[in-house]
């Protein structure tokens, strides 16, 4: 039984206890501050079995609604940015529901050259799958950044994008239960939104099928062995974003030649 046909097993997976714990686990491996109700997680960790029995029976029975949003403003690279913070108990709902999704993904969504935003799978695999690549001869290098691509997604759009994969009406319920009260689907901050990001672009991999490429997060590079063919993948590639609202970044995309160590460096 696959998770395209399990319906209420991907269910369990977010709501029963022991997820709970597990993605509360997960979320306390990171640092971050209170949400809005003030709560940290060091306050959460006090008598966290109660807790988390609590948040179980509320998502099981469908009462739970998702906590106030505390909206932080920063600056970073020279751009002034935008953050949301969830409760703590509304992050390991996230959490919950990622990792019953992702799963499902993995095996039917993500293509195996798509790094970043995903288990196991960050910058040095995509460092080493590149080098492979430019060894083979592949040394020209259509170079794309996305321009903001976890903006101009609508609510329905981003329920679709998970619909295609997961057939779960609870699972499916919840996600946009806690999407509505986001300011934004894919909004920075969300523990759903590197997954949604990620859905996002999957009709674009679908259309790079058979060439040479590499998706690290929000940035492909397509490997050709001439510039002339850089310079149609570029294009190529410029076409499909054009076809799913997404355009490149003009000041990070090029055709290059590059060393792997100068992929996907962040920032």
């Amino acid at each position: 039984m696959t998770g395209r046909t399990a319906g209420h097993s991907l269910t369990r997976q977010v709501v029963s206890e022991n997820a709970l714990k597990r993605a509360a686990r997960q979320c306390m491996g990171r640092s971050g501050s209170p949400g809005a109700d003030g709560m940290s997680w060091k306050a959460f960790r006090h008598n966290m079995p109660a807790r988390i029995a609590v948040l179980s029976a509320t998502l099981a029975d469908g009462s739970w609604q998702p906590g106030p949003l505390r909206i932080e403003e920063f600056d970073a690279w020279g751009k002034r940015h935008t953050v949301t913070i969830p409760t703590v108990t509304d992050r390991i709902v996230h959490r919950a529901l990622r990792n019953a999704i992702e799963p499902v993904l993995e095996r039917d969504a993500y293509p195996p050259w798509m790094f970043g935003w995903r288990p196991r799978a960050g910058r040095p695999l995509a460092v080493a799958a590149a080098d492979r690549h430019l060894r083979a001869g592949r040394t020209w290098v259509a170079d794309i950044d996305i321009a903001a691509a976890s903006r101009g997604v609508t609510l329905e759009n981003a329920i679709t994008s998970v619909a295609r994969f997961i057939h779960d009406g609870t699972v499916l319920a919840l996600l946009r239960r806690i999407l509505t009260a986001l300011p934004d689907p894919l909004a920075p901050g969300s523990g759903l939104s590197p997954m949604l990001t990620n859905l996002r672009m999957t009709p674009v991999d679908q259309g790079l099928t058979g060439r040479a490429v590499v998706r690290m997060t929000d940035n492909y590079t397509l490997f050709c062995t001439t510039a002339a063919e850089a310079q149609a993948a570029y294009r190529h590639l410029t076409g499909l974003l054009a076809a799913h609202a997404m355009k490149p970044a003009e000041a990070k995309s090029k055709i290059w030649r590059p060393n792997p160590e100068d992929l996907y460096a962040a920032g």
